[in-house]
């Protein structure tokens, strides 16, 4: 971290927790993740936050293959993508939009988020996911033939000529994909490059779904199989999907924070653009970015 030369009233420092800087670094705990790293969110925010953003995911995700059940994979994979791109925008300040178990998992394991309060979203994944394929069953058309049928049930199970080990071994890729993916963006050296973040996870979700959405669904995510298996009272290898993906994200996880772990002080950047912030003394851009518009005298770590 880099001071300034001035003392921050408790006041201004308060103000940081809950403001949002064009370069990314307000975040009450550096970086380093507490019971939130998301702005000064409550957990019950948080959840809530999470709760409503897995119900929509899985009811518009779904929706979409309602929609043209005989459509390509490209549809499908794109509609996911945009999806998530939606709600990453929508939630990502007050919850970092994890809207997934495996996500939540990883953030956990990098100490973005509190472990007690990652299982407090996890519940509320699970429970937004039951919501939302509940709210499929009255929005979804009425089956006009066996692929619309299907496609209304929005369930994830592996292709027949796939067997559950490769299936398990997909699902871990692809969950693993999605850890290191998050993980990158979480890491302080690459602060001043995740403006676009909602657009890029859209199109990484889009992408590994185009990878294995024809072998097992490109679930990526125990919490979005889950509730419409649950409507359905459907638990034909369920476990695939729980399995796979949070191995995945484990292993990435541990391997990202083995193998490529933070240093201590971040190298400051040259920040990329003007501040949007209300003033200097609320900005903590200047204390991390030396060429930062706001700072004031010579930066120094402390």
């Amino acid at each position: 971290m880099f001071g300034d030369s001035r003392d921050v009233s408790s006041e201004e420092r308060g103000s940081l927790s809950r403001l949002a800087c064009v370069c990314g670094a307000c975040e009450p705990d550096g970086g380093k993740g507490s019971a939130s790293s998301s702005g000064g969110s409550s957990v019950w925010q948080m959840a809530a936050a999470e709760a409503l953003g897995t119900a929509l995911l899985v009811l518009l995700s779904c929706l979409a293959a309602c929609s043209a059940p005989a459509a390509p994979l490209l549809h499908r994979a794109l509609a996911g993508g945009l999806v998530v791109t939606l709600l990453v925008q929508c939630f990502d300040h007050i919850s970092c939009a994890f809207l997934n178990p495996t996500v939540t998992l990883a953030a956990a394991l990098r100490g973005r988020v509190a472990r007690g309060a990652a299982a407090a979203l996890v519940g509320a994944q699970l429970a937004g996911a039951c919501a939302g394929a509940g709210a499929l069953r009255l929005l979804a058309p009425p089956a006009q033939d066996e692929a619309t049928a299907a496609a209304a049930l929005c369930l994830t199970l592996p292709a027949d000529n796939i067997s559950v080990y490769k299936a398990v071994a997909i699902e871990a890729v692809l969950g693993g994909c999605l850890a290191l993916a998050n993980c990158a963006s979480w890491d302080a050296r690459n602060r001043l490059i995740t403006d676009s973040w909602p657009a890029r996870i859209g199109l990484i979700v889009a992408g590994l779904s185009l990878a294995a959405g024809e072998l097992t669904g490109a679930s990526m995510n125990p919490a979005r199989s889950f509730g419409p298996a649950l409507w359905a009272a459907n638990f034909d290898r369920q476990w695939v999907y729980w399995v796979g993906p949070l191995s995945g994200s484990l292993l990435c996880s541990v391997l990202y924070s083995c193998v490529w772990p933070a240093a201590p002080h971040a190298p400051a950047r040259a920040h990329p653009g003007p501040c949007a912030c209300a003033s200097p003394g609320a900005c903590a851009c200047a204390k991390r970015c030396r060429a930062h518009p706001h700072a004031v005298g010579k930066q120094r770590p402390v």
